[in-house]
This record gives C-alpha cells, structure tokens and sequence, in this order.
C-alpha cells in the first residue's frame, strides 16, 4: 500500500485560507436572515397596533377605503357632554339646551309653532281658572284650546272637572239659602228649597233632613196662622180643641223665632177669648121650632138668653106649612148683641 501523497506547504496555507473564508461567509448570510426576520415580525407588529385599530373606526363610521364619499374622518376625541333638561323647561329651553354653538349652523333648530303656544296659554289659563273656581272663564279658556286640538283628552277631563264643580257649588249655595230661610222662618220656601237640591243629588244629607225639619215647621206655622186669622171657627168644640192642640205643638218648639213668639201670643189670646162665653138672646113666636147649628135644637119660645163662644153660628126656623127660617148669628166680643128674632111666616 503506498502513502498518500505529500501536499506541499504553499497548497496548505491556500487551502487553509480558502476554509476560513468560507466559514466566515456562512456567518454573514446567518445574520443577514436574522436581521431580515425581525425586521418581518416589527412590521408585523406595526400593523396590527397602528394601521388595524385606524381601519377598524372607519369600518364603524360606516365607510371604507373603497367608498368613493368618504373621503377623511375627523378623530374622535371626548363624547360631547348631554345637558341636563329641567323638567319644567319649555320647548324653546329645550332646542336651546340641547343644541351647541358648533351644531346649530349646521342642523337648523324649529321651536313650537305659533298654534302650540296658542294651545298652551288657553290650557295654563283654563287650569288657572278652574283651580280658582272661576267656571265661565275656565269653560272659555278650555274653548279656545279646543278650537286647536278638539279631541285632546286633557280638555275633555277639564270640562267634567268643571261640570263637577258647578254642580257642588250649585248644591251648596242651595242648601245655604235654604238655611237662611229657615233662619228667618220662611219655613214652605226653606222646604221648597231643599226639594230642589234634592232633585238635583237625591242623597245630599244636609238637604233631606233640612227638608224633612222644615216641612214640620211649615205645617206648624201654616196652622197657626189659619186659627188665628179665623176666629169665628173656634166656636165649634172640635175646631177650639185643635187649635189648643197646635198652641201646645208650638210651645213644645225648641228653637223658636221672633214669627213662632208672635204667633203663639196671638192664638193664645184668640182662644182665650173664643172660650169666655158671651150673652146673646134670640126672640121667636112660640111656634118656629128653632135649631142653633153647633149648639143644638131649641125648641119652641118666644125669648131665650144663651151665653155662645165667640164665632159664627147658623140659626135655623121651621114650621109645618110654612117656608123654613135661615139666619146667620155672629158672636163677638167687642160688638154689641141686638135680639135675633127667627119666626116663619111665609105660608106654602
């Protein structure tokens, strides 16, 4: 086997140098594709943080780069604070609060018309009214709003509260005036009053008991007044004893009156009078048989002497075969008594 051969020592340093140059080559190209990666993943990076987020608020706007309208959006910086409305603030304090300086160029602002102001001054002037039950010019308020808006349901509301309050104070000034009539003893007006309340609201307390009070006192005071002004009636036992029934009816009153005080001192003193008797004589012919009406018969006389209550009584002649008698017999205390004289005389 022979050796390999010998390589002369220039070839080896040539060779030598040549390896090196190589390696040397090899770590050049390593780094240059280090360098060239991370240059790849930065920009990388750089996209996703700074070209993504910018593509993604123009993709919200509503536009994108192939939209040929949009052509460059405004960066968004603090939201625009919303002021706060008052909850009273009218229509033009509203489109003022709501609007901005920067806005109102460009977005044109339309407050109420002139019919809403209109409407809204009828309403605010009815309601004023109506809360102080000033009912004509509340129904002309509401009037003047429905001409605008006539089936608005506030104004149909407003009317029943009207309608509501001109009925209570109807039914209260009735029963006032009913009241004051009894207090000045207008006892049948006071009644008739209170019916007419009652007609109205038939479950109105105040009127059914003032009405069920005065219609005793009518009648009271009605009686009263009829036997007094009669006098003549009180001649009859059973008329005398009702008027003395009613003389202890009125003093049996309570709350009496200046008209109650006078009536009973007057039928007081008209029964005491009808009940002291008066002297009275009736002359005849011993023939007439004679009848005194709430007295009795009398018989046959030719003069007789009888003491009668103060009224009217009817003196009555008969006779077999001759027309009958009739006479009238007043008995007074102040006027003097002349003989009545009853015969029959006309033959049949």
């Amino acid at each position: 086997m022979q050796p390999p051969p010998r390589i002369p020592a220039a070839s080896r340093d040539s060779m030598s140098d040549s390896r090196s140059h190589r390696q040397n080559r090899s770590q050049l190209q390593g780094r240059f594709a280090f360098v060239v990666l991370f240059g790849v993943l930065f920009a990388a990076l750089a996209a996703v943080f700074l070209i993504l987020p910018k593509w993604q608020d123009r993709q919200s706007v509503g536009g994108t780069s192939d939209n040929p309208e949009v052509v460059a959006l405004a960066p968004i910086d603090k939201p625009t604070p919303v002021a706060t409305i008052p909850p009273t603030a009218t229509p033009e304090l509203v489109v003022a609060t709501t609007t901005t300086p920067a806005s109102r160029p460009s977005v044109p602002t339309q407050g109420p018309s002139e019919e809403e102001r209109t409407y809204v001054r009828a309403m605010s002037d009815g309601l004023v009214a109506l809360e102080r039950r000033q009912w004509q010019a509340a129904e002309a308020a509401f009037e003047r709003a429905s001409r605008l808006r006539p089936n608005a349901p506030e104004i149909a509301d407003a009317r029943v509260r009207i309608a509501a309050g001109k009925r209570r104070d109807t039914l209260a000034a009735g029963i006032q005036r009913a009241v004051e009539m009894e207090q000045t003893e207008q006892w049948r007006e006071a009644e008739r009053t209170y019916a007419k309340v009652l007609a109205l609201d038939p479950t109105v307390a105040a009127a059914l008991s003032g009405r069920e009070r005065s219609d005793v006192r009518a009648e009271l005071d009605e009686r009263l007044e009829y036997h007094a002004r009669n006098p003549g009636r009180l001649s009859s036992p059973a008329v005398f004893e009702e008027a003395s029934s009613v003389l202890e009816q009125a003093r049996a009153v309570k709350l009496t009156g200046a008209r109650l005080e006078t009536q009973i001192s007057t039928l007081q003193a008209v029964l005491e009078e009808a009940s002291r008797p008066i002297r009275v004589v009736i002359e005849s012919d011993n023939l007439t048989d004679v009848v005194i009406y709430k007295v009795g018969p009398q018989g046959r006389f030719e003069r007789r002497e009888l003491d009668l209550r103060p009224g009217t009584y009817t003196v009555v002649g008969s006779r077999d075969g001759y027309r009958d008698v009739r006479k009238r017999l007043e008995v007074t205390p102040k006027s003097p008594h002349k003989p009545l004289v009853i015969q029959c005389r006309e033959a049949l």
